[in-house]
């Protein structure tokens, strides 16, 4: 019923949707992509009390850890949260262009 192109397709497309669900996981915890978002909101005039920026709002969840202990442990979970989040990019860019790659030689193959 499908031939080996609409396979190399599907599987192309799996590739590349998983990488777009990767990075976009990833970017909840990536600290540059919060310092972008930040910097962002400043230029646009959009912060006020009511919409801190996405670098205030991590602050803001550390602080209010109620014993030092638990923004230590909030202030590492941040930490390894933007390391992992780095580790995902690289993956899920790879996803992307090994899904892209495939569809391309599913489209190229005759």
């Amino acid at each position: 019923m499908f031939g080996p192109n609409a396979w190399l397709i599907l599987a192309g497309t799996v590739l590349v949707l998983a990488g777009i669900l990767m990075r976009r996981w990833a970017a909840r915890y990536d600290l540059k992509d919060a310092a972008i978002d930040s910097a962002w909101t400043l230029v646009r005039g959009k912060r006020t009390a009511e919409n801190p920026t996405a670098v205030e709002a991590k602050l803001r969840d550390i602080q209010s850890q109620p014993t030092w202990g638990g923004r230590a442990a909030k202030t590492a979970g941040t930490a390894i949260g933007h390391a992992l989040a780095q580790l995902m990019n690289w993956v899920a860019i790879v996803l992307i262009v090994a899904g892209m790659a495939l569809v391309a030689a599913a489209l190229f193959w005759r």
